[in-house]
């Protein structure tokens, strides 16, 4: 039994021994590594390290460039904001959603006060709805920008036509007499409503009725009430899909 302890101790002993010889002379195995693998791994380390500072170079430079738009932003947005605000009255105004003034011309336009013949129709001496959308024809032509009957504004979807002794004008019974405001050049406007051949002087010539004009230095036409979107069908088209 003391014999085996020993040679068991021995073996231990020369075991030990040889791994010790063995990790010295191998030393972590580096002994196995190339000059070319560790020339390869230098040079990859260098690009690495080239790529690097060329990302931090072109960082610095968006960095450069984003704060240069900053500030660009920063000086223009009132000048921005101003423009915005200013194309965005522009298209309200054309909408009717806003109130607008300027001068223009008032027309007044009711039935005849004469006496009727007879043997004459007497729709003939009264106001109908072509005849307002005749006159509001001729002063489109003539370069209105705003236009209002009864302080009823018209806008692109205004509806105008008879309900009986009554002209619903955007679907509000309007009654005689017939108040027209339009607002733009007041002497381009005059000239289509009272020039030769113009569709008043002839409702008021042969027809008998009260046909006015005014030129005001200032008309103020109230905005359309508010009623929200008034498409049912229509829906937006993208580009791609036209």
């Amino acid at each position: 039994m003391r014999l085996r302890t020993i040679v068991f101790f021995a073996v231990s002993i020369c075991i030990g021994f040889s791994i010790i010889a063995q990790a010295k002379s191998t030393d972590g195995m580096n002994l196995f590594v190339s000059r070319k693998t560790l020339s390869d791994l230098e040079l990859s380390i260098a690009n690495e390290q080239a790529e690097i500072d060329n990302i931090r170079k072109r960082t610095g430079e968006a960095a450069q460039k984003l704060d240069a738009y900053n500030r660009i932003v920063a000086d223009a947005d009132a000048d921005l904001q101003e423009s915005l605000l200013s194309e965005l009255s522009v298209y309200k105004a054309l909408t009717a959603s806003t109130a607008v003034h300027g001068p223009g011309v008032r027309i007044t336009l009711d039935d005849s006060v004469d006496e009727i013949p007879l043997w004459a129709d007497t729709n003939a001496f009264i106001v109908h709805d072509t005849d307002l959308l005749r006159i509001i024809s001729d002063l489109s032509k003539g370069g209105a920008e705003a236009i209002a009957i009864n302080g009823q504004r018209l806008y692109s979807d205004s509806t105008i036509y008879c309900n009986g002794y009554t002209v619903r004008i955007n679907d509000v019974p309007e009654a005689r007499p017939f108040v027209i405001e339009a607002i733009g050049d007041p002497a381009r406007l005059s000239a289509a409503m009272i020039g030769p051949n113009s569709y008043g002087v002839l409702l008021r010539e042969y027809y008998g009725l009260v046909f006015r004009v005014q030129v005001e230095p200032d008309v103020l036409l109230a905005a359309r009430p508010d009623r929200g979107s008034t498409f049912r069908y229509a829906q937006r088209a993208d580009r791609e899909n036209i």
